[in-house]
């Protein structure tokens, strides 16, 4: 079973550039798989004038990126920063000092406040009450225990509770033995952003495995060797003892695993060995190329559809489900959710969700936001509306290449294992592809799915 990492990828968001009475400063907005949070940093006058003239820009969010590099020949640091809206997105380089280089390191380093600070969190609907997990404790006692007094108290009674439970005095429901945070929550309480949760393997069920490619490269014989042995060493035992079917489709694609998502964090990484393609902006006219693509090797990916673009391709959407590839939603019209009203991102996921399921004739459990811009709000509402949000933590930027080479020495470049790829639907992204696919498969990895 594979586990998820604590590290996850960081999205910083330029929210202000100033120039103060007391110096220069910016602000960023955190997104990562602790939720989303804001941090204030001082900067000097070198690196805000070079920001500043690439980033007063009306109409667009402006990413930052956590990358600077070093040019030995100016002999100074080089930054990025992404403008972006609905239609358009540019990468800009600016000069920047030593000592913004420190803070962004910094920031790449930040642990998220607990659950009582200011930091925007969702509040995700309950877990069912079936689905046993590790135990934390609830945003409203923090508020209540502000006084170091009452905290205290409280610290001491939940102590006392802890150790009743473990005697199963008190309670009878199964403790979560994975090593993940010591937290422990409330079976019937909403689940804080920053809980992160263990993705367990999904069950192989008739349509729900993989088909079988024809060429039959990547299939072991029945009743020949064993399938290819999961890379985590401290899966659990009992996973082994299961149903007639599941071994049977484990033999038929040993490349392939389904991982259910819980909804409790925004974002998931793999455990090492694992590795997970997924492609946004579809449906389009590549879209059955790539699944092509997919069965050809014998793996496959996600798909997240902006339902507008169902709409014009609905027998891409019915192709990519009807051969296996999770579908998702990406949102109505791929705009910035996070500046819209509870009641419009109501109607916009809405709105994808039923296009695509009218296609699939299957529920969509899976949202990736736009842009990956969220906050607590829009993470509420795609929790009334059963969708776990599912970010990613490699990015080869394949939106902006002019070549298949300069998609492929990202991956080159950078450790796939534990990677989700964000990729898209675009020509030179359909040409990168196989050699992508095959440079995974050399490094043994086995490719994640996510429902």
């Amino acid at each position: 079973m594979p586990l998820l990492e604590q590290q996850a990828a960081l999205i910083v968001e330029l929210l202000s550039l100033e120039h103060k009475q007391d110096g220069y400063q910016l602000e960023v907005g955190l997104t990562g798989s602790g939720g989303f949070t804001r941090k204030v940093l001082l900067i000097d006058e070198f690196t805000y004038l070079q920001m500043n003239m690439l980033a007063s820009s009306q109409g667009h969010r402006v990413r930052l990126s956590l990358y600077p590099k070093w040019d030995p020949f100016r002999r100074t640091y080089f930054s990025s920063l992404i403008k972006m809206n609905s239609t358009y997105s540019e990468t800009l380089y600016f000069a920047c000092s030593e000592a913004y280089v420190s803070q962004l390191l910094q920031l790449k380093q930040l642990t998220f406040p607990p659950p009582e600070a200011d930091a925007v969190r969702a509040e995700l609907p309950s877990p069912e009450p079936q689905q046993t997990g590790p135990l934390t404790r609830s945003a409203g006692t923090f508020r209540l225990a502000r006084p170091i007094v009452l905290r205290c108290i409280l610290f001491s009674l939940l102590f006392v509770l802890f150790f009743l439970r473990m005697d199963g005095t008190v309670f009878n429901s199964a403790e979560a033995h994975e090593n993940f945070n010591e937290q422990k929550l409330s079976a019937r309480s909403s689940v804080p952003v920053t809980y992160v949760p263990v993705i367990h393997q999904a069950s192989f069920q008739g349509t729900e495995a993989v088909p079988v490619p024809e060429t039959g490269q990547v299939l072991e014989p029945e009743g020949g060797s064993e399938p290819e042995a999961k890379p985590v060493a401290d899966a659990e035992p009992e996973a082994e003892p299961v149903t007639n079917a599941e071994p049977e489709a484990e033999a038929q694609n040993p490349l392939v695993e389904t991982l259910e998502l819980d909804g409790s964090s925004y974002e998931y990484s793999l455990a090492k060995g694992y590795v997970a393609l997924s492609f946004d902006d579809g449906p389009s006219k590549y879209t059955q190329e790539i699944v092509d693509i997919l069965l050809a090797h014998g793996v496959a990916a996600n798909f997240l559809f902006i339902g507008q673009n169902a709409q014009h391709y609905p027998q891409a959407v019915r192709y990519a489900d009807e051969h296996g590839m999770p579908v998702g939603s990406h949102s109505w019209d791929h705009s910035d959710l996070t500046k819209n009203s509870s009641g419009e991102n109501h109607n916009n996921l809405l709105r994808s969700v039923q296009v695509l399921e009218q296609n699939t004739g299957k529920p969509v459990t899976v949202f990736r936001p736009p842009y990956g811009a969220i906050n607590g709000s829009l993470a509420a509402e795609a929790g009334k509306q059963k969708l776990k949000v599912l970010l990613w933590n490699r990015d080869p930027e394949d939106w902006k290449a002019d070549t298949a080479e300069q998609i492929t020495r990202y991956f080159y470049n950078t450790d796939p294992s534990g990677g989700i790829y964000l990729l898209h639907e675009k020509a030179v992204t359909v040409k990168a592809l196989p050699a992508i696919i095959e440079y995974l498969k050399s490094k043994q990895l086995k490719f994640a799915i996510f429902r």
